[in-house]
């Protein structure tokens, strides 16, 4: 009897072991929880820098979890951190998703971000419209194929008639490269969003190239969020602090422009008040309903951009995401 209570008590010791080791393991799981958000400069990601500065995901997820930003070139280095699954969250162009989407990549747009004002901007005098470029000049683009390059395509289209006409010109440079490269002459154009645009035109020999009004569509989403699949499926949780938290983030921005600005100061070579004042002239607008994504993808498909465009934007998207 003696042996078959020691052989009871020995049991139970393991089982209340077993309990303690596994409990123990959950709540380091929770507590080593951690999302890696990848984001490039420019106005179009001021939702992402707000919800750092405030710590937004942590907010909305209720959990212990380590947040990894990361500032990277280029929305392809974004696409590529997804598949070696590195990155779970990025911030890229609408037409780079919609390439990576249709191309297997193992993520979906999870929110629209921004729609925002860009121009082509040069410091040649004698550079007036598109047709005066010559095959000598350069064009910054952040990369072939990203969203200032789909941009400029269709402008290339309406203005030279060929959405391809400039493809040679192009050079890939980040955001604040392209703009130092123009500013110093290294280059003589540059496509680019906001602030770079409105940072260029404000120098004595840089003006911007005029386009036709109806070549960029108003409010049409030109950056957007993507989500790995994998985080999608495995930590839902996760995934929709993310999204609550964009919503809170562009909430924040239009109701506290002055102390967004604040934030942006360390971003930007410009004072809180000129960055205050991009915020509320309307050179960004932050939306997560999607505008004009599906006419992007069908530009894209038309003038060889892409092999195949989406049937329909629920291929593009995860379930929550509104608009096309």
């Amino acid at each position: 009897m003696r042996r078959i209570k020691k052989g009871i008590a020995v049991a139970l010791s393991l089982v209340l072991a077993l309990s303690l080791t596994a409990c123990g393991t959950k709540k380091s799981a929770e507590k080593n929880d951690k999302l890696v958000i990848a984001y490039q400069n420019g106005l179009s990601y001021t939702p992402l820098l707000v919800m750092k500065e405030k710590k937004l995901i942590e907010k909305h997820y209720g959990k212990d979890v380590n947040v990894d930003w990361k500032l990277l070139a280029s929305g392809a280095a974004i696409s590529e951190g997804i598949t070696a699954d590195s990155i779970d969250i990025g911030a890229i162009g609408t037409s780079v998703a919609i390439n990576g989407i249709m191309s297997k990549t193992p993520y979906k747009i999870c929110t629209g971000l921004a729609a925002v004002s860009c121009g082509i901007q040069t410091n040649d005098s004698s550079i007036k419209t598109l047709k005066d470029i010559k095959s000598s000049d350069q064009i910054v683009v952040t990369q072939v194929n990203s969203q200032p390059h789909i941009l400029l395509a269709m402008a290339a289209k309406k203005e030279l008639g060929d959405a391809h006409a400039l493809d040679a010109n192009l050079v890939a440079m980040a955001n604040a490269d392209g703009y130092s490269a123009l500013i110093s002459g290294a280059v003589q154009c540059n496509m680019v969003f906001a602030p770079y645009n409105l940072m260029e035109v404000k120098e004595d020999n840089i003006h911007e190239i005029p386009v036709s009004e109806d070549v960029w569509a108003k409010g049409d989403t030109l950056i957007v969020g993507i989500a790995s699949e994998k985080l999608y499926k495995n930590n839902p949780d996760l995934y929709k602090a993310f999204c609550d938290a964009t919503e809170e983030a562009m909430k924040y921005i239009e109701e506290n422009p002055d102390e967004t600005a604040k934030i942006l100061t360390e971003t930007y070579d410009a004072s809180q008040d000129e960055i205050a004042s991009w915020l509320k002239d309307g050179a960004v607008q932050y939306n997560s309903t999607l505008q004009g994504v599906m006419n992007l993808s069908n530009f894209m498909v038309e003038e060889k951009f892409l092999d195949k465009g989406a049937s329909s934007i629920d291929e593009l998207v995860f379930d929550n995401v509104k608009g096309e």
